[in-house]
């Protein structure tokens, strides 16, 4: 629910993406796109400068409308592989960007709260 607090977020490739909390909202966030909330240093999101505080809008020209959509964009993405991001910031200046995964070292998760708890998982 509007407000609870992130409920799910995505780890890819040093990236933390969720769904845009209540504040983001509140500032006049896209209608579409997942949250990109953070950045891990030494992450090829970091390496190859992806912000955090946009929203990652498109994965190799695929549209991204939420997490479900940004999880099933880059399924098929392999390690290694160069992959053509397109992000917005809350102003709505698009960036697009090129990154290389790097699976080994950065592998992707998905954490959710779930009655009460939270769980991990691996995303293949």
């Amino acid at each position: 629910p509007l407000g609870a607090g992130a409920e799910r977020v995505v780890v890819w490739c040093g990236l933390l993406l969720q769904a845009p909390h209540r504040a983001v909202l509140e500032m006049g966030a896209p209608q579409t796109g997942v949250y990109c909330s953070y950045y891990l240093y030494g992450s090829p999101g970091h390496f190859y400068a992806i912000k955090a505080c946009r929203f990652v809008v498109e994965v190799d020209g695929k549209p991204v409308s939420d997490l479900d959509g940004f999880v099933a964009a880059v399924a098929s993405i392999g390690d290694g592989d160069a992959v053509r991001l397109k992000t917005s910031d809350l102003q709505g200046q698009v960036v697009a960007s090129t990154l290389k995964t790097d699976y080994r070292f950065w592998p992707s998760h998905e954490f959710a709260f779930v009655e009460n708890d939270w769980t991990v998982r691996p995303l293949s």
